[in-house]
């Protein structure tokens, strides 16, 4: 199955249990309103494929040309390099420099390239939630003995600041997911949820880490939360907003220990 085809499939996957997480009117809107590619996302894709499968990378991708396309001549090529690319996606030169160097830079990590190494890479599972009947997905980046690998392109993979990227865009949910999705497929063996963080700027610093029980354990009980809310919203065919009463706006625990 191709990344494509994958997303296209309606089953629920961590993404959607983000959007319902935010409120139920984001997530139907983006369930009918697919959004178009932003630069952060070719970056991301394009980086994924040179480090997990380089091999048929300009099956996938293709680099633009440097035309101008005020001229006449110019306009022409542009149009005549789209019509041969049909089905592929566009990238800069500059992208196609940083994922290779990107890819040469985790090559030289040596936990990173052992947790590449031996295993598959974009493998899609599906199954059926017990609990609500719903249909779920995901798609690791890659799978081996003992490891379900993610790649992440981030800008400081520090341990400081990287925790606070894994709190704030919920990959301790997505270690749940994938952990639990897969043994749900009879998939037993991948024991460990790890996370490859590689910075997005030269020298492209990278750091390896897995997911502790804590935070599979919080994982589990905000995917329930958010599948329960799916299916709620399904069911009643309502997807609320925020909530419309006046709200009281406070400091976060953290910058109120300034205040002691």
């Amino acid at each position: 199955m191709t990344n494509a085809e994958y997303h296209a499939h309606s089953a629920i996957s961590k993404s959607d249990l983000d959007l319902i997480h935010r409120s139920p009117a984001h997530w139907i809107y983006k369930k009918n309103n697919p959004n178009k590619q932003t630069p952060e996302m070719l970056f991301g894709s394009a980086v994924h494929k040179m480090v997990l499968e380089p091999e048929t990378f300009f099956d996938e991708f293709v680099v633009a040309p440097e035309v101008d396309k005020r001229t006449k001549s110019g306009k022409e090529e542009w149009n005549s390099f789209l019509e041969e690319s049909k089905g592929k996606t566009v990238i800069t030169n500059d992208i196609l420099i940083k994922s290779k160097d990107i890819a040469e830079s985790i090559s030289h990590h040596v936990s990173a390239r052992q947790l590449l190494t031996g295993g598959c890479a974009e493998t899609s599972h599906f199954w059926t939630d017990e609990r609500t009947g719903m249909q779920c997905k995901c798609r690791p980046d890659y799978l081996r003995s003992g490891f379900c690998v993610d790649l992440k392109t981030t800008q400081n993979a520090s341990e400081e600041s990287f925790q606070k990227s894994a709190y704030k865009y919920r990959y301790y949910l997505q270690a749940y997911w994938y952990l639990h999705g897969l043994k749900q497929c009879g998939i037993d063996y991948a024991d460990y949820f790890t996370l490859i963080a590689v910075e997005k700027e030269p020298p492209y610093g990278i750091a390896t880490y897995y997911v502790d029980e804590d935070m599979l354990q919080l994982g589990k009980i905000e995917a329930d939360e958010d599948l329960d809310r799916i299916c709620e919203c399904m069911k009643n065919n309502y997807y609320s907003g925020y909530p419309e009463q006046l709200q009281c706006l406070g400091l976060p625990s953290w910058a109120k220990k300034k205040l002691i």
